[in-house]
């Protein structure tokens, strides 16, 4: 299992991030071209760290201790950008699951209001 910033894993595996995440990911990362940091509305103290190759969504409120975390996408040569992108998911908390998707979603939200 993996540790992220000395934070020891409990779970990882295969998993697959959907397509209008990426994708929405992919166009700021283009644009911009630096990491982000995005405030989680709706599932405080959450915020999630966007860099090229890993996503880690943190509790602010706790010194950013890593919750749950996105990682190894298999992006290479990607044809389908309608299909899901398979990753390496990795819970550094046993609720890590129940916000998950959330976190995809709400990111998903925010990136699409800032590239307008």
């Amino acid at each position: 299992m993996r540790a992220l910033w000395g934070m020891p894993a409990l779970e990882d595996y295969p998993h697959r991030i959907p397509a209008r995440s990426y994708n929405l990911w992919r166009r700021y990362w283009r644009r911009h071209g630096k990491p982000l940091r995005l405030r989680l509305p709706g599932i405080p103290p959450m915020a999630l760290e966007l860099e090229e190759r890993q996503w880690v969504c943190v509790d602010a409120s706790l010194n950013d201790v890593p919750v749950v975390a996105w990682s190894d996408f298999q992006d290479r040569d990607r044809a389908l950008l309608h299909a899901p992108v398979p990753c390496i998911v990795t819970h550094f908390h046993f609720g890590a699951s129940a916000i998950r998707d959330r976190v995809l979603d709400a990111m998903a939200a925010e990136l699409e209001t800032r590239l307008g």
